[in-house]
């Protein structure tokens, strides 16, 4: 297995724009699909730690940390290759 690379600028000399962002994706643990609880992820999070319900603090904390880290990458990702992502994402670049 390839060691994966840390920063955007690391991935853009290895891959693609289209595949840079299709390694950000994260996907939503069936746990966390299927958590009893609503309102936000903090609220969530609460409400698990209020019932004691520690498998599930962790999987919303993971997922929420995953989701966080993710958007960051993205911001970066635009930030610095605005031209490149009008062609993957159909948008325009001003």
């Amino acid at each position: 297995m390839e060691p994966q690379a840390e920063s955007i600028s690391d991935m853009k000399t290895h891959m693609s724009i289209k595949e840079i962002y299709e390694t950000l994706e994260v996907y939503i643990p069936e746990n966390v699909k299927y958590c009893p609880y609503t309102g936000s992820y903090e609220q969530m999070i609460h409400k698990a730690m209020n019932d004691n319900n520690l498998s599930m603090v962790k999987s919303l904390i993971e997922y929420r940390d995953a989701m966080i880290k993710r958007e960051k990458k993205l911001e970066e990702l635009y930030k610095n290759y605005p031209e490149q992502l009008s062609q993957v994402s159909g948008a325009t670049v001003n």
